[in-house]
């Protein structure tokens, strides 16, 4: 535990400013480029699983299929020699299925001996209903949290974690347009899971916060009692997020593909996540406790 108090609170306006700035770049950078990339999840698309008859790496499928665009992920052991290859849909639920004829002829015809484990054809239809689904999860998912934290805290403290939650999603959700990672449910998974990182780094901090409070038997100034409860958990916060950190950088490092885009994402989500707990959540909290006590 760190014994010199730290004014965090003092530089609360530089992090928001980085905050907007983070935002306006994102942003602006994916309107320029045309928007969102969405995934096959969402915008339909063929999705197979091939067994190769010999050992093959996912750069050579890509080259070799390259006129496809295709996304090649390993799945099982390497022994298995088995993959999934998708492409995004370009038109109607017409072109999805020929778009699988083609895609499994370029196979065969590239590769001797591959076999299609399955073949998977998303149309226009389904990638509109798991976007739609997509969509209601994340919004019963803010809405459960908003009433969990309605019992588990005062108003004020509840308002601090909703800001630095809307805040790590939006900046979030800015950043993958950004990078120009495909939007898609590994992604929306990454984003549900950056939202439960950040809560619980939030109320440990403001479970601190009501801790000292209750143990004051003279009045103390809000905003010191809070930069002290910041600096107490400090030393946790920094551990917790390492710890997710390096396991996420593993992901990253040796996931291949398939969980690339996830991690990524969630890498940036993390350290989202953790400034806003503390120049974010805590100042909304300190802002609230002036507004109620005059």
């Amino acid at each position: 535990m760190l014994k010199r108090t730290i004014n965090f609170i003092k530089y609360r306006w530089i992090a928001f400013g980085f905050s907007l700035t983070l935002f306006a770049v994102f942003t602006s950078f994916t309107v320029y480029n045309g928007g969102m990339v969405m995934g096959v999840d969402f915008v339909g698309g063929v999705k197979i699983i091939a067994k190769f008859s010999q050992g093959i790496d996912e750069e050579k499928i890509r080259t070799a299929l390259k006129d496809f665009n295709p996304s090649v992920q390993q799945i099982g052991s390497s022994e298995n020699n088995e993959y999934i290859v998708s492409t995004k849909l370009e038109s109607g639920k017409e072109t999805s299925l020929k778009e699988s004829e083609k895609l499994k002829a370029a196979l065969t015809e590239k590769f001797a001996g591959v076999e299609f484990r399955s073949v998977e054809n998303v149309g226009p239809a389904v990638g509109s209903f798991l976007k739609r689904s997509a969509l209601k999860l994340s919004i019963v998912a803010i809405v459960l949290m908003m009433v969990y934290l309605s019992f588990r805290f005062e108003f004020k403290y509840s308002l601090g974690v909703m800001a630095a939650l809307m805040h790590d999603i939006i900046i979030t959700t800015a950043f993958v347009g950004f990078a120009r990672v495909e939007f898609n449910i590994p992604v929306v998974a990454a984003l549900l899971t950056i939202f439960g990182f950040s809560v619980n780094d939030t109320i440990v901090i403001f479970d601190r916060v009501r801790e000292n409070l209750q143990n004051e038997t003279t009045k103390v100034n809000y905003l010191d009692l809070v930069n002290r409860s910041i600096t107490e958990t400090m030393s946790r916060t920094i551990l917790t997020t390492l710890t997710v950190i390096f396991s996420v950088l593993s992901l990253y490092l040796l996931g291949g593909e398939g969980l690339n885009d996830f991690a990524k994402v969630l890498l940036f989500g993390l350290f989202v996540g953790t400034y806003s707990t503390v120049y974010l959540a805590s100042p909304v909290l300190v802002a609230m406790e002036k507004l109620t006590s005059k």
